[in-house]
C-alpha cells in the first residue's frame, strides 16, 4: 500500500476560549481504503493503580517560534526514567469514509503536560505568547496479523491492540490552527518533549 493510500484528513478548530480554558474540537477522517485505529484516548493510572481515561486531555509541549504541540497518541517514556508499567494501548476503530471526533480542554495559560511527569503550577510571569497550535493525532492502518480485543472504560467501547503490529507503530496526522490571547508556561524542571512514538 502506498503512502498516498494511507492519507487521512485531520481538521481542528477552537470551539471556545475563556480567560481560564481553551476548548478544541477535532475530526480525523479515514480517507484510506482500509480500517484504521486512531490513538485518541489517553489512559493513565490513578493513585490506586486503576486505569482511567483522560476524557478531554492531551499532551502539551512547547515547540519553537510560538508554536505549541497538542498531542493525542502514545509517547515513549523518557530515556532517563525507569517506568515499571504503561497503560494499555487503546484506539478507536474507524472504517473507510468514517471519522473519529474529539474534544480537548486545556487550562489557560497552557501548561506543558506529559504523562510521565507530575503537573506543575503555572507562574503567569513565566508565560510565553503562543501564536499557533500544532494538533497531532496518532493512528495506524489495520495490518495483516494485527491482534485486537475489546476494551471497556468509562462506558466507552474501545479496541485494545495486543502484541506487535509492525512498523511504524503509529503514523501522525497533523494540522495547525492560529490562536490569539494564548500563553504557555514552560515546564521548569527536567522534562521530555517527545514526538508521537513511531
Amino acid at each position: 500500500m502506498t503512502d498516498n493510500a494511507l492519507a487521512v484528513e485531520l481538521r481542528a478548530q477552537v470551539n471556545k476560549q475563556t480567560a481560564t480554558e481553551l476548548t478544541l474540537a477535532y475530526e480525523l477522517r479515514n480517507t484510506t481504503d482500509t480500517r484504521i485505529f486512531v490513538f485518541d484516548h489517553l489512559l493513565y493510572f490513578d493513585a490506586k493503580g486503576a486505569t482511567r481515561r483522560a476524557d478531554t486531555g492531551a499532551y502539551v509541549f512547547a515547540d519553537r517560534d510560538g508554536v505549541v504541540r497538542v498531542l493525542r497518541g502514545f509517547i515513549a517514556p523518557p530515556m532517563f526514567m525507569s517506568v515499571a508499567r504503561r497503560p494499555p494501548i487503546v484506539a478507536s476503530a474507524v472504517n473507510p469514509g468514517w471519522a473519529s471526533a474529539g474534544v480537548v480542554k486545556l487550562p489557560l495559560p497552557l501548561i506543558e503536560m506529559n504523562a510521565y511527569f507530575p503537573a506543575e503550577a503555572c507562574d503567569p510571569a513565566s508565560a510565553r505568547p503562543v501564536s499557533r497550535l500544532r494538533i497531532q493525532v496518532g493512528w495506524v492502518e489495520e495490518r495483516e496479523g494485527t491482534k485486537t480485543g475489546p476494551f471497556e472504560i468509562d462506558h466507552k467501547s474501545l479496541v485494545r491492540l495486543i502484541g506487535g503490529w509492525g512498523s511504524p507503530l503509529q503514523r501522525t496526522a497533523q494540522t495547525e490552527i492560529e490562536v490569539t490571547g494564548v500563553r504557555l508556561c514552560p515546564y521548569a524542571g527536567r522534562f521530555d518533549r517527545p514526538q508521537l512514538q513511531q
